[in-house]
C-alpha cells in the first residue's frame, strides 16, 4: 500500500504570534494526529523547539517514534520528519491570518516501513484517518 496523505484546517481566534509561540511548547505537540505522549523534547537558547521522541497508539498497537526538524519558516510553518520502526513521514503545521484569528492547517504524510510497518500500515492509515479532522479540530481548539 503506498504511503497515506492526512489533511485538515481549522480556525481559532487567537492571532498568528499567539499561535506561533504554543507550536514551540513541547507539550501542545501531544494534541496532533499520532502523537499521544511527547519524550525527551529539545529546546535551544530561544526557546524554539528543535525535536522530540514521543509514543503513539494506533490500531491498538504502542509505537515509539522520533520529530526531527523538517522546515520552520518563523510564524508560518513548523514540520517535523517522523521516524519509528514502523512508520515514517512527515507532520506540517502551517498558519495563515484570518480576520483577527489563525488558519491552522495540519497534513500529516505517512508511510510503512520494514516489512512489519508494510503489512500493518493499511490498518493504521485507517486509524489515523478515522480521528483525524476531529483531532486537529480539537488540537487547533487548545492552542
Amino acid at each position: 500500500m503506498p504511503g497515506q496523505t492526512f489533511a485538515h484546517s481549522a480556525s481559532t481566534s487567537k492571532d498568528v504570534g499567539s499561535v506561533w509561540a504554543e507550536l514551540d511548547k513541547p507539550v501542545t505537540w501531544e494534541g496532533v494526529p499520532g502523537v499521544d505522549r511527547v519524550i525527551d523534547p529539545k529546546v535551544d537558547a530561544e526557546g524554539r523547539l528543535q525535536g522530540f521522541a514521543f509514543s503513539s497508539k494506533v490500531g491498538g498497537a504502542a509505537y515509539r517514534a522520533t520529530a526531527s526538524p523538517a522546515g520552520r519558516e518563523e510564524g508560518r510553518m513548523m514540520a517535523w520528519a517522523i521516524d519509528s520502526s514502523e512508520i515514517e513521514g512527515k507532520i506540517t503545521v502551517r498558519l495563515a491570518p484570518n480576520g483577527d484569528g489563525t488558519k491552522v492547517e495540519v497534513n500529516l504524510e505517512a508511510d510503512g516501513t520494514g516489512v512489519l510497518g508494510s503489512l500493518l500500515f493499511p490498518v493504521i492509515a485507517a486509524a489515523i484517518g478515522n480521528g483525524f479532522a476531529s483531532t486537529v479540530d480539537k488540537f487547533v481548539a487548545d492552542l
